[in-house]
């Protein structure tokens, strides 16, 4: 049987619809066509989709990878290998990995190779006898690349450490190279047009050559061929739509059962058949709850199986994380089936609405919430609008498009809305776009996505556009083609638990960093006891800016603040000494919810030498974690991992500070190998169960309180990084010696 990668099968795509109302429209996203999890296309009415010709991967130019040459993920690092090999005539394949999820670092070294390298690996006789003699394409090629995770000030990088282009086989043109199975997928774009074509009637041969046509390529030069064209027919058929829906409350009522805290809701049709369902998990629940005031609704998914849209609802944590709140199952995009959503989360969240929700340029969603939630700020996220952009004008414009995107993405932040009415009426003019329909509905919506008509909301970061991959990448790895929906609810409850664990790890590993201290300001020195080390990295930028800026005395209480470099314009603060609140005309706290640089700089010149309580928002507070501090052996395990994983990178930078950290964890070591290995009071168990505990119940034994010697290990483990902190300051071998005999561990 051959593998296939849920990379190249996702059972999730995004939908094309264009939000213009012109059916003939449809949204070409930027992005990696093939990857299922983030897929980029949806057309509502493929019958009637006409867009730009095709252009296979091929042809992008990507340059030669080198060693140094550093990637966000792994996942981004293989993606450029792929397109570096496709150019040039070969394949890659995942060779070997480094680490694992209880390493401190993970995986954290990974070997892509040419398709040919190695040699051809031995089949078991039974299995020998059922395959074809076929010879093996491995030839010991050595074409690589080596790239391994490098840490530092809690952001990883995966760094090439080694790379190789010399084969020992002929390169294949772009002819040939397009036959190799690894660059033979069915993109979700085909799969939505091929199920239409066959609910049409449409012959396997029709669909064919009804493809190459609308791709405007030759006979034979789509990236699949008719077999596996056929083979994905074969799947498909074997979903059955109706039954599935009632084994998907099957499992919701089962998960019900093993976790009483887990939410859902749903409605039938007139025909008893599923038609909605909602659902959330305790973890996500106690989420929202926290951090609800600010929720994105994705709703640009489907499930192109099921032909069903597929939304969730996302915000983010005090630690900058993405958190997951809850998911929908629609039956179709109605402004009803959309107020049935918004009725069902605010239900299933005991009431609490979001002050602001972000969503896609969604006329029909826009409808439903001005419905059903009237008193919140409804806004379009900017990534969403200036994904379309390019759909909408590349092809118009020409080469005058990346004038135009310039000149979109200055308008849309100025501070006033008088300039922004003027300049877009000037860019519109200049562009000759004034008859564009979509200029027309960006124009008309303009109160729900440019930031002059949004200053004053509070948005928590959420309307940044890197919050976006956040959200594509919550799919990634745990959906494909063959999941059914009744697996939907366990798979999301996978992913949830997974992200979890990746925000309380990133959540200890920031408390572990050192906040360095920039102006010794009392101000600042009282804002990094009080914020993570999230809001607090916003914060300082803020105040390291405000030395930059200078104050005039406009009238009694209100200042003018104005760049130092700036010769007019600047900003007015106004102070209101009833009740000592500060207010400035950016408006940067209320939708960020940290001062900004003009109001920093006035407040000292009000002798405020801490930050009044108002300023320190509960959301961005160390109190209001997510993960707070508690004996369990989860959270123990989790914040041994976060603290050795920062020891090894601080350590062996230096044969100094490697030799001080190996002398003191032996002598720890030895110290926590002799106490005792069951808790003396009572055992342990986590105070909140995860959503992933609740599936599979799993629940460690809980814990009365924390013994002694546990207490002394820990102020031991304390003190040990301390001195290694303190070390690294010096460097000097010396010390270290002295260090060493003065002090022993007891």
């Amino acid at each position: 049987m051959t593998k296939t990668s849920s990379r190249n099968n996702g059972c999730l795509t995004q939908r094309r619809r264009c939000p213009c109302g012109d059916e003939q429209c449809y949204i070409k996203v930027e992005g990696n066509e093939e990857d299922a999890s983030t897929d980029t296309a949806l057309p509502v009415d493929p019958n009637l989709m006409h867009g730009p010709p095709h252009t296979s991967p091929d042809i992008v130019n990507i340059e030669t990878p080198y060693v140094g040459q550093s990637f966000r993920t792994d996942d981004e690092a293989q993606e450029y290998y792929t397109n570096f090999a496709r150019r040039n005539g070969f394949a890659i394949r995942r060779e070997r990995s480094k680490g694992n999820p209880s390493h401190p670092l993970g995986v954290y070294k990974r070997e892509l190779v040419c398709h040919r390298a190695g040699v051809s690996l031995p089949r078991k006789t039974a299995e020998l006898k059922r395959q074809r003699n076929k010879k093996s394409s491995r030839c010991k090629c050595e074409a690589q690349m080596i790239i391994k995770k490098n840490v530092s000030k809690g952001t990883s990088r995966w760094v090439v450490v080694q790379f190789s282009n010399m084969h020992n086989h002929e390169l294949l043109d772009s002819d040939e190279v397009r036959h190799l199975p690894a660059y033979r997928n069915i993109s979700s774009v085909d799969r939505e047009r091929i199920l239409y074509l066959v609910k049409a009637g449409c012959t396997v041969n029709l669909i064919m050559r009804a493809l190459e046509m609308e791709k405007g390529v030759k006979a034979g030069q789509l990236s699949f061929t008719e077999r596996d064209l056929r083979n994905f027919l074969q799947a498909s058929k074997n979903i059955n739509r109706e039954n599935e829906g009632v084994e998907l409350l099957k499992a919701c009522k089962a998960m019900k059962d093993r976790c009483p805290d887990f939410r859902y809701d749903f409605t039938v049709d007139a025909n008893d058949k599923l038609e909605h369902v909602l659902w959330s998990y305790p973890d996500s629940i106690h989420a929202y709850k926290v951090f609800g005031d600010v929720v994105v609704f994705d709703t640009t998914y489907r499930l192109y199986a099921y032909d069903r849209p597929f939304g969730v609802w996302f915000g983010t944590d005090n630690y900058g994380n993405a958190i997951f709140f809850a998911c929908v199952l629609l039956q179709d995009e109605r402004p009803s089936s959309f107020r049935w959503a918004l009725q069902s989360l605010v239900h299933l969240m005991d009431g609490k609405l979001p002050q602001t929700l972000l969503t896609d340029l969604d006329l029909g969603l826009k409808e439903a919430i001005m419905s059903e939630l009237p008193n919140t700020k409804h806004a379009f996220c900017s990534w969403y609008i200036v994904s379309k952009l390019s759909s909408w004008f590349s092809m118009s414009l020409g080469p005058h498009f990346e004038r135009l995107m310039t000149e979109f993405q200055r308008i849309s932040t100025l501070d006033n809305l008088e300039d922004f009415t003027q300049q877009w009426s000037q860019m519109v003019s200049e562009f000759g776009l004034s008859s564009d329909r979509h200029i027309t509905l960006l124009t008309y919506n303009r109160e729900n996505w440019a930031l002059p008509f949004l200053r004053g909301w509070f948005f928590g970061g959420l309307n940044a556009t890197g919050f976006s991959t956040s959200i594509k990448s919550f799919f990634r790895g745990f959906l494909n083609s063959q999941t059914r929906l009744r697996d939907f609810v366990e798979q999301v409850a996978t992913a949830v638990d997974l992200q979890n664990q990746a925000a309380e790890e990133a959540t200890i590993r920031q408390d572990y960093q050192n906040m360095k201290i920039k102006t010794c300001m009392p101000i600042e020195e009282h804002a990094a006891s009080i914020l993570t080390p999230f809001a607090f990295d916003l914060f300082q930028k803020e105040l390291v800016e405000s030395t930059q800026f200078a104050v005039y005395d406009a009238q009694r209480d209100t200042y003018l603040v104005q760049h130092r470099l700036q010769s007019n314009g600047g900003h007015i603060i106004q102070w209101i000494s009833s009740d000592e609140s500060i207010r400035c005309s950016c408006k940067e706290f209320e939708s960020s919810g940290i001062l900004c640089r003009h109001a920093l700089r006035v407040l000292p010149l009000k002798n405020f030498f801490l930050l009044p309580d108002k300023y320190l928002l509960p959301r961005w507070r160390k109190e209001s974690s997510l993960f707070p501090k508690s004996t369990g052996y989860k959270y123990r395990s989790q914040a041994l991992r976060s603290l050795a994983s920062i020891i090894i990178q601080e350590s062996s930078l230096t044969k100094d500070r490697f030799d001080y950290a190996q002398w003191h964890m032996n002598k720890l070591l030895s110290h926590v190998r002799n106490m005792p290995t069951v808790d003396e009071t009572a055992s342990d168990v986590e105070p909140v169960v995860s959503s992933l505990d609740a599936a599979v119940d799993v629940t460690p034994a809980r814990s009365r309180g924390r013994p002694r010697k546990l207490i002394a290990a820990a102020e031991m483990l304390k003190e040990a990084q301390a001195e290694v902190q303190s070390f690294s300051e010096t460097q000097e071998l010396s010390e270290a010696h002295e260090l060493l005999e003065a002090q022993e561990l007891p």
